[in-house]
């Protein structure tokens, strides 16, 4: 299975609530598409995870995603066909 959710540090809200539509689709589908990391820096966690070949990849074709995660948030990105969520915690 591919990687399609990355939760960073401590979510502020259950990651049951803000990836599934409810605890039973979090336990059977979502929690097996997702990776918990402590990465900030958005180009070397999608290299880290298939996503771009490398981190001057992301700067040469995407600079809008050359960012540090640094503040609580949630993040919806599309990278060509794959979608991604990245939850953003303390």
């Amino acid at each position: 299975m591919y990687i399609e959710n990355i939760i960073i540090g401590i979510p502020l809200v259950s990651e049951s609530k803000l990836l599934a539509y409810s605890l039973t689709d979090w336990q059977q589908n979502e929690e097996k598409k997702t990776v918990y990391d402590k990465e900030r820096f958005l180009p070397k966690l999608l290299v880290k995870y298939g996503f771009m070949k490398s981190t001057s990849e992301v700067k040469r074709n995407r600079p809008d995603l050359w960012i540090t995660l640094d503040k609580p948030d949630f993040l919806e990105l599309k990278i060509g066909k794959k979608k991604l969520w990245i939850v953003v915690g303390e």
